[in-house]
């Protein structure tokens, strides 16, 4: 049986909102590990040189993006400068076609759920469990699960 996230990410109407790291590009900034900077030095990190010209996309989620009208398809990532965020639009323009002015940048989590608001501005008929976050914190999705009625969906779900 098919699950409803499934069927909800198929229907025409859901816009997909997705997370980058760890959900568009493996959270491997680590030699050995996911990560190696702290949030001040990976700040630092961004300001000197691309962090994302060489980080590799998921083919599972290009192959799902494929599938979506890019016009629904959105990105919702914290960053910690405007230079993190030109990188990760060059990131995803060049990876999965995702139009520059649909990449909303947060300085926190939880501002993720203000930016969702921001973008449901633009379909104010279209129910709110058709807009879909897809993330990999927990934090985050729970956060948009008790302070709203929008769709979340783990990275999970896409995996098989």
């Amino acid at each position: 049986m098919e699950s409803k996230i499934k069927k909800l990410l198929k229907n025409d109407k859901t816009i997909c909102i997705f997370d980058v790291d760890g959900v568009l590009t493996p959270l491997e900034f680590g030699c050995y590990n996911h990560y190696s900077l702290n949030d001040e030095e990976w700040a630092k990190a961004v300001l000197k040189g691309d962090c994302y010209q060489d980080c590799r996309p998921i083919k599972v989620m290009q192959d799902f993006i494929k599938t979506l009208d890019k016009r629904k398809v959105y990105v919702v990532t914290r960053v910690m400068n405007e230079m993190e965020l030109v990188q990760k639009q060059n990131f995803l323009k060049k990876n999965y076609d995702i139009l520059p002015e649909n990449v909303f940048m947060t300085l926190k989590n939880e501002d993720k759920l203000k930016a969702i608001f921001k973008i449901q501005e633009k379909y104010p008929q279209l129910d709110s469990k058709y807009f879909v976050m897809i993330d990999d914190t927990v934090d985050v999705l729970n956060h948009i699960l008790e302070n709203s009625s929008f769709s979340t969906v783990h990275i999970s779900s896409f995996f098989e």
